[in-house]
């Protein structure tokens, strides 16, 4: 009998151990999972055409510069501290001010080794920016974080420790010309009573809609007032890659958190972000890091030193990055635009300011944009549904439920062919304009 119970112990599977509230979000539908994991799942096979993610193009130039600072770091003599030294939490001293003495003219400000910390990618920074300003506060007050301007990036909506820590309002939705509109900043509804911080990406992405420095500031000058940070997550932006079209660059001043990426200048397998902020902010993400992250890594720094030398940076981002996606993007909607008009689709697209992306609006579409993900997906088309950019808005938009992102740094052949699929689909999914 006892044999018998025993061996009933060892064949009942084991339940599942109990799990905190975060863990259960964690697994979930999230976007960016969603997103990531189809890009590791990419079988390489010829008709898998990948229009979903954000990883940037393969420029031969910009990756002969690459290959440049690589062969530099093999022979260096460093070479030994690169893969054998721990960095501190956030960065060596040395670094921190090689980098603080670069950005002190791109972002017009006198910045110190104190303004500056270096992560494993500006997504795992953000992870520790919301955090420290959301959520339970110590005077027991709940503080969320608020998006002034939806749809913004996929990767913030779980970041947050805390459910329901976001907080978004419905846009104004600008017309600007021929099947072409544009997001604007809401600020009837701008309201800060339970925000700790906002945050915005500029570039926007999913958008490439590009806030003025105009609406920037009226919203800093709000935050200063309850002495709230500003989080601008500059990704896509200045000074590098510096995807801004024609409009101003941001600076850093006081009250603001800044970060950077190396993503998108090419080198997303090296995961190095840059956040530039205040120093007692700085300290307190140290902390984070050295408990989260044990230290930065080496590689991404060390080939930073190398591309901020006599401005190779920034004569990259200006004279190969920049010129190679605006051609991107004008081709991308000239295909994409022809294919919806011989299928007789009803579109809109938002207006691509900056970054690499196309943001279009199928108002006639009779399935969400979530459907519509896997019906491309059945076809081995990758886009991202829009219903995952709008985390904190709780009002009825249909664009939450109508829209896609695109991303043109694939080559010209896979964007025609995207383009046809998703053409034929959704006129196989639309309703008949009356």
């Amino acid at each position: 009998m006892v044999q018998e119970e025993e061996c009933l112990r060892i064949m009942t599977p084991m339940q599942n151990p109990p799990s905190s509230l975060w863990a259960n979000r964690l697994r979930q539908n999230q976007g960016i999972r969603s997103l990531m994991e189809d890009l590791g799942q990419v079988t390489g096979h010829p008709d898998e055409i990948l229009l979903g993610g954000g990883n940037p193009a393969h420029i031969p130039e910009a990756e002969a510069i690459f290959a440049e600072a690589f062969q530099s770091l093999a022979k260096d003599p460093k070479l030994g501290a690169l893969l054998g030294d721990y960095q501190a939490p956030i960065g060596n001293d040395r670094f921190r001010s090689l980098a603080a003495e670069f950005l002190s003219p791109h972002l017009g400000a006198d910045l110190r080794k104190d303004n500056i910390a270096f992560f494993n990618g500006s997504q795992n920074a953000y992870s520790y920016l919301l955090n420290i300003h959301s959520g339970k506060m110590m005077d027991g007050s709940f503080k969320k974080i608020l998006l002034p301007i939806v749809p913004d990036y996929i990767g913030y909506a779980d970041q947050s420790i805390e459910a329901d820590a976001f907080l978004a309002t419905k846009p104004e939705v600008i017309r600007t010309g021929n099947r072409r509109f544009r997001y604007g900043l809401n600020k009837t509804e701008f309201d800060l009573s339970i925000v700790g911080c906002v945050a915005l990406s500029r570039p926007t992405n999913p958008t490439g809609n590009i806030l003025s420095n105009k609406d920037i500031e009226w919203v800093e000058e709000r935050t200063q007032k309850q002495k709230l940070p500003l989080l601008i997550d500059l990704a896509y932006g200045n000074p590098f890659p510096n995807l801004i079209g024609q409009e101003e660059p941001i600076h850093y001043r006081e009250g603001r958190t800044l970060s950077l990426s190396f993503s998108k200048i090419g080198l997303p397998g090296v995961r190095l972000g840059i956040v530039v902020s205040d120093p007692d902010t700085i300290e307190t993400l140290s902390a984070y890091a050295a408990v989260g992250n044990l230290a930065v890594g080496n590689l991404g720094v060390y080939l930073m030193e190398i591309l901020f030398r006599k401005e190779i940076l920034t004569n990259l981002a200006k004279n190969i990055l920049r010129p190679f996606y605006d051609k991107k993007r004008e081709l991308a909607i000239a295909i994409f635009e022809s294919e919806f008009q011989k299928h007789g689709i009803e579109y809109e697209i938002h207006d691509p300011m900056g970054g690499f992306f196309l943001w279009i609006r199928f108002p006639n579409l009779s399935v969400t944009n979530h459907k519509l993900y896997h019906l491309c997906k059945d076809k081995r088309l990758f886009i991202v549904s829009g219903h995952y950019f709008f985390p904190g808005l709780n009002s009825d938009f249909s664009h939450t439920q109508d829209c896609i992102r695109l991303t043109y740094c694939r080559p010209e052949e896979e964007l025609a062919r995207g383009a046809h699929i998703l053409a034929e689909i959704i006129a196989s999914h639309q309703t008949k304009s009356e």
